[in-house]
């Protein structure tokens, strides 16, 4: 009688277990990643340029930027401006710029940030300002992209 006790207490422990551990994996399905189609973008795109990115906080002042196509060349400065701290945001840029394979050119630090960057046939420069009350007001960026379309094409 000793052994029956012992030995079904045994049984219930495990069948305790079993059914906490059915329960915890209930409703969560690790088979299947969660969808990714329904999350918000994280970047905005640079004009028409998809190789150019700043952060979704960054806003784009349309009155302010200016596009230039002409049968040899493609451009322009693109305003933005965002409550982002500007240190963030040259992170960001540097790491979007060398994911999409640009070339950093070089960088300037003074009262603003200048980046440079180049591709074969393009190149681009972000200047990055805060503006009044430092990094509790807003940054702003000015994206200034050249692009030789008639070299990239084989032309001259």
């Amino acid at each position: 009688m000793q052994y029956m006790k012992k030995n079904a207490g045994y049984f219930l422990l495990v069948a305790f277990m079993l059914v906490l551990n059915g329960c915890a994996s209930m409703g969560s399905s690790s088979d299947s990643p969660p969808p990714m189609e329904n999350l918000p973008p994280l970047s905005n795109f640079v004009g028409e340029y998809r190789d150019i990115e700043l952060p979704i906080d960054m806003k784009y002042n349309h009155k302010k930027s200016m596009v230039v196509r002409t049968d040899s060349f493609t451009g322009g400065v693109f305003y933005f401006s965002g409550k982002v701290e500007r240190d963030s945001l040259k992170n960001f840029i540097l790491a979007s710029m060398q994911k999409n394979k640009w070339k950093r050119a070089g960088e300037v630090s003074y009262d603003s940030v200048l980046l440079a960057f180049t591709k074969p046939n393009k190149s681009c420069t972000v200047v990055l300002e805060e503006g009044f009350g430092g990094s509790l007001g807003l940054t702003y960026a000015a994206v200034y992209v050249a692009e030789d379309v008639s070299a990239a094409s084989g032309g001259y």
